[in-house]
């Protein structure tokens, strides 16, 4: 039997973040998709499961944490806040022995990798790297593998390398890694990995023939113009794959961005505007999920461009596929040839839309934020969305990202912004908000002209917030302190002035943070009403507050039944067409 040739590990985090944590890993399928139809023997460790925040956990002690947060969310439901803060003191030392229970599963995951590299002699390990604590925990496993078997190749990819870049090297745990694509490049290194008997000549190739830098760019990162691949990797998920998953497949519908010039996004390091991937390959690729039992897409670009939708919606409905689909937008002014592309898309199975807003205010978001939209722009493409719903007798949920608080320009108060953002939510009612504090990443206008916009922090900033967590069981004045600030505001100011813009929006009976995937998820279950959008977002919070997925658990398997459903009747179309 052969040896492995190269391990991906998809990297952990001690607590859940979002629901949708668990999807179906697309990434790593892809990449071992592709390695295998090309001879090569890859293991795929991916933990990222429903059910798997609770791993390591005792059941009684997940069940005493989760009666704790009902408790906290109904003294702070029924404007008892001193109740609720000193219920979140008692349950804080509840939550830190849950979090020992789970770092040391994770630790126990770490050794575990590290020895089947040590006793398969794993040439190459490749970790999709996420933020936070998924970031530490993968560096900790980096670290390990090179120290039992320092002939391994540890090589980063996945979001943290892509918002990161070279500062990914900062904590010496990896020895390359991949900004774009993987699957090609994996290809060319686990050649060239053969070619060489030792890991520092195979390096030194790699500095001569490939990359002078250890970071690698590919795809819309590289600077070759070969920004897509000519045919796409069409995953092949296996029952482990699906596991405990939520069914539904991150679909790769263009890559880039039309606009690509906001000066707070990373997306600016692509070195390619929006590349529309051909129609008949997104056909073959929904045709292979149905027949996976997969009939729930997310379209991965940063934005699909409604003539694009337009067309992926026309195969759709000329092949009558029954999917439920979400995909992120941009605002522009509106128009009949906008209308009917929409039209066309909620026919053919859009469900929800996700738009980046950023601020109501126009000066903010033309100055600022570089947006190329306005206020009028975001509220008339909204618009136009819901009257397509209305005339095709659909409903397609709307998402809205902002970023507040922000910086300000002189004659402009950020009091004048919140109203603003206020008066923008208002005046469109999106389904829910998502609403993130003010970051700055490198390669972006922002980091690179933060004293100006009036950003401080200090040098081993970029380092700490690749680690930085969230701790949504503590209040915000608990959280770990970090060197930042804008306009003399400091982290937990600005967090405070988060809270503030969310609970006035809250007040409005629009919930606050539910991604577009469950967006079109929910309303693919016949989940309609905004009470119902509010109940999901209490019973997930609570599942998030406790480590437990009970709730989750109940909502994906019935998500899980539908797509099947869906899958089938799709694979029986396509039986009788033939």
């Amino acid at each position: 039997m052969r040896n492995i040739d190269v391990l991906l590990v998809n990297s952990l985090a001690p607590r859940q973040r979002i629901a949708s944590d668990a999807a179906l890993e697309n990434g790593l399928a892809i990449i071992r998709t592709h390695l295998e139809e090309r001879g090569f023997i890859v293991y795929v460790a991916d933990e990222q499961r429903v059910s798997g925040p609770e791993k390591g956990v005792p059941r009684w002690y997940l069940k005493m944490l989760r009666l704790l947060s009902v408790l906290q969310l109904k003294a702070f439901g029924g404007g008892m806040k001193i109740v609720a803060y000193i219920l979140l003191l008692l349950a804080w030392p509840l939550h830190a022995l849950s979090l020992y229970y789970r770092r040391s599963y994770l630790e126990k995951l770490i050794e575990n990798l590290a020895a089947l590299v040590s006793a398969e002699h794993i040439p190459l390990v490749g970790i999709k790297v996420w933020n936070g604590e998924a970031y530490k925990w993968s560096v900790a496993l980096a670290r390990k593998i090179r120290a039992v078997n320092p002939e391994a190749v540890v090589i980063a990819g996945g979001p943290q390398v892509k918002v990161y870049g070279s500062e990914i090297f900062a904590q010496e745990a990896f020895d390359l890694a991949i900004m774009g694509p993987g699957e090609e490049i994996l290809a060319v290194l686990l050649q060239k990995r053969k070619a060489v008997l030792d890991k520092e000549s195979f390096l030194e190739v790699v500095r001569q023939e490939i990359s002078s830098s250890l970071l690698i760019r590919t795809g819309h990162y590289s600077s070759e113009n070969q920004y897509m691949p000519a045919v796409f990797t069409i995953p092949r998920y296996r029952p482990a794959d699906m596991d405990d998953k939520i069914l539904f497949h991150t679909l790769i519908d263009g890559v880039g961005c039309t606009w690509s010039k906001c000066s707070f996004c990373s997306h600016t390091r692509q070195n390619s505007c929006y590349i529309p991937r051909p129609v008949e390959q997104i056909k073959d690729e929904i045709l292979a999920m149905s027949q996976q039992g997969i009939a729930f897409f997310r379209f991965s670009s940063s934005e699909t461009p409604p003539e694009h939708g337009q067309a992926i919606a026309q195969m759709l409905l000329e092949n009558n596929f029954d999917i439920n689909y979400s995909m992120f937008v941009r605002a522009g002014k509106a128009s009949t040839k906008t209308y009917n592309a929409y039209r066309l898309m909620l026919n053919s199975g859009l469900k929800a839309v996700f738009m980046g807003g950023e601020t109501g205010h126009d000066a903010i978001n033309a100055k600022v934020m570089n947006k190329g939209v306005s206020q009028q722009e975001i509220v008339e493409t909204i618009e136009c969305i819901r009257l397509a719903a209305a005339e095709t007798g659909k409903t397609c949920r709307v998402g809205l990202a902002m970023i507040y608080p922000c910086p300000v320009l002189d004659g402009i108060t950020l009091s004048e912004v919140f109203q603003e953002n206020l008066r923008l939510v208002a005046r469109t009612r999106p389904d829910t908000v998502i609403i993130n504090p003010p970051g700055v990443f490198p390669g972006t206008v922002w980091f690179e002209q933060a004293e100006k916009l009036g950003f401080k922090f200090s040098e081993d900033f970029v380092a700490r917030m690749m680690q930085y967590e969230y701790s949504m069981y503590k209040p915000v004045e608990f959280w770990s302190k970090i060197e930042f600030s804008l306009n003399g505001m400091d982290v937990r100011s600005l967090l405070q002035e988060t809270g503030k813009l969310a609970r006035a929006i809250e007040a409005m009976g629009i919930p606050i943070g539910i991604s577009d995937e469950y967006l079109m998820m929910l309303e693919a279950l016949g989940e309609k009403s905004a009470i119902g959008l509010l109940k999901f977002k209490h019973d997930s919070l609570l599942d998030v507050l406790s480590g437990s997925t009970g709730y989750i658990g109940q909502t994906v398997a019935k998500i899980n039944d539908r797509s099947k459903e869906l899958a089938l009747a799709n694979c029986n179309q396509l039986k009788i067409k033939e």
